[in-house]
């Protein structure tokens, strides 16, 4: 996949996120999620792109295993970092509702879903 390509999807994952936390921003149950889902959204962009750049980088091994091995990593560290951000905001802000996590993890779904689009391209190129 080409790096003009990648952040073509990154623009459109991206600007369907902001559409997403401006529209939980309106529910009540899930303002208190709204700075939460900004953290993540930045999080989730600067996460793509390393994953990205590692993910061409292991592609172009002899070895195939490493860019599986690579995959499942990133996966792994993804979910701790998504749990542990979950975390440190309920112990932080006390949020009213438990709705608050719903834009968390709308973004979460959003970067899923580009991330393993574009891995599963990257590994196929």
């Amino acid at each position: 996949m080409e790096f003009r390509h990648f952040l073509r999807q990154l623009l459109i994952a991206t600007g369907i996120s902001v559409a997403g936390i401006l529209f939980a921003g309106q529910w009540p149950g899930w303002k208190s999620g709204i700075p939460l889902a900004w953290i993540a959204l930045i999080f989730f962009i600067f996460f793509s792109l390393l994953s990205f750049i590692l993910a061409l980088n292991t592609a172009k091994s002899p070895k195939k295993e490493r860019f599986i091995t690579l995959i499942m990593g990133l996966t792994l560290l993804k979910m701790f970092f998504a749990f542990a951000m979950v975390a440190v905001y309920v112990k932080a802000r006390h949020p009213d509702s438990r709705l608050f996590a719903i834009p968390f993890f709308g973004i979460y779904l959003i970067f899923t879903i580009f991330e393993s689009a574009f891995l599963i391209r990257t590994g196929k190129g």
